[in-house]
């Protein structure tokens, strides 16, 4: 079971968007994978395709209580000596009406304890994925949009991250969900994201996480 929840803090206009005050909701990886609609074809994580594009003008932004977050497909190398870790996180809409999306989201770390651990976002290509760049996703009921997370995974100093923060773009509260596979051994402090896509690049690693 994810263990999601939500804090309110700053918009997510910058990586350090969030707040330690939480309150607690739940949402079930068989509830993201129902509602998500995810099939990995070719390399490529695939979405449900939108439909209505001549009202994309006229719905809303997504909203946090709207939203179930994810994350998915945990892929790893090697780089510059370093191990590289990564996950393609999710945002699905789970409402009744279409929404939008537009940017990157914020992300933040958590220890077992949901103590936030000290960490700074970049914004841009990872070692996974390229960034698309800002750009609006009209998500229908049910629809998925997806980005890449990547961090460094080896090293002397560790942040023992259990917990990974999202925050949507240009929202207030966050997700919190747990890092799958115990894969938190993040030395770096150091995040990477893509902008939020309808398809993300999906290379795999022959490991299975969630």
């Amino acid at each position: 079971m994810i263990t999601s929840i939500l804090g309110r803090g700053n918009p997510a206009a910058g990586p350090a968007g969030r707040s330690t005050a939480m309150r607690k909701t739940r949402a079930t990886l068989g509830a993201l994978s129902a509602a998500a609609a995810i099939a990995v074809t070719g390399g490529t994580v695939a979405l449900a395709s939108t439909g209505g594009a001549a009202a994309a003008n006229h719905v809303p932004r997504c909203r946090e209580g709207g939203l179930v977050t994810g994350l998915y497909g945990y892929e790893h190398d090697n780089y510059d000596g370093r191990g590289q870790g990564g996950f393609i996180l999710t945002l699905t809409n789970k409402g009744g009406t279409p929404c939008y999306l537009y940017g990157y989201p914020g992300l933040g770390l958590e220890d077992a304890s949901h103590h936030v651990v000290p960490s700074h976002t970049h914004w841009g290509s990872t070692y996974f994925a390229h960034d698309p760049g800002r750009h609006r996703v009209v998500l229908s009921p049910g629809e998925t949009a997806s980005a890449s997370v990547a961090f460094v995974y080896t090293g002397r100093h560790k942040a023992h991250a259990t917990y990974l923060e999202v925050t949507p773009p240009n929202a207030y509260d966050h997700a919190v969900i747990e890092i799958p596979d115990n894969v938190g051994q993040i030395s770096t402090n150091d995040l990477y994201v893509t902008a939020m896509a309808r398809h993300t690049p999906w290379k795999g690693s022959g490991a299975s996480c969630c």
